[in-house]
C-alpha cells in the first residue's frame, strides 16, 4: 500500500473511531507486521491466504510463497489464516487436517474454490462432502466461511 493509502486509512479509523482493522498479508510480510501495528495503533487482526497447511500440496501445486512447515510458524505472525478447500488434487484427509489446525488460531477464513483462469480445478465431490461435513461452521463465530466469493460482499 501506497504512503497515502495508509494516511487515508488511517484518518478513517481516527475520524469513525474505529476499534480494530482486519488486514491481509502474505507471508512474505510476515516481518513487517508490527510496522503496521505501530502506525495505526489500533488493535489489527491480521489474515494471510496459506490455503493449506499441507506444505507440499501448497508449494507444489498452489505455489503460494509460504515456507513454513508447521502451523505455529503462521500463528507466531498472523491471527486468522485463510484455507481454501475443494481444489483438485486436495484429499478429505488433507481438508480435516486443516479443519483441525485452523482450530489453533482466534480467527479462521474457509473458502471454497471457484474456477478461474487459472489451471488450478475446483473437485465438485470434495466440495459437497466438505460442505456436508462442515456446513456447522457457519455457527462458529470464529470462522468465516465462505460458500461463495462474494459472500463478504466483494468479488
Amino acid at each position: 500500500m501506497t504512503d497515502k493509502s495508509l494516511e487515508a486509512i488511517k484518518k478513517v479509523v481516527e475520524e469513525k473511531n474505529i476499534k480494530r482493522l482486519f488486514f491481509e498479508a502474505h507471508w512474505i510480510y510476515r516481518n513487517r507486521l508490527d510496522e503496521i501495528r505501530d502506525f495505526f495503533k489500533v488493535p489489527i487482526t491480521f489474515k494471510t491466504g496459506i490455503e493449506t497447511f499441507d506444505n507440499d500440496f501448497r508449494e507444489r501445486v498452489l505455489r503460494k510463497g509460504a515456507d513454513f512447515k508447521d502451523y505455529r510458524e503462521v500463528k507466531k505472525y498472523f491471527d486468522s489464516p485463510c484455507v481454501m478447500v475443494g481444489i483438485k488434487g486436495q484429499t478429505r484427509e488433507m481438508i480435516d487436517k486443516d479443519m483441525e489446525i485452523i482450530k489453533n488460531f482466534s480467527h479462521a477464513t474457509v473458502n471454497i474454490f471457484m474456477n478461474n483462469s487459472t489451471d488450478i480445478k475446483r473437485d465438485d465431490e470434495l466440495v459437497k462432502w466438505f460442505v456436508g461435513k462442515y456446513r456447522y461452521l457457519e455457527d462458529d463465530p470464529r470462522v468465516d466461511i465462505l460458500f461463495e466469493i462474494t459472500d463478504f460482499g466483494v468479488g
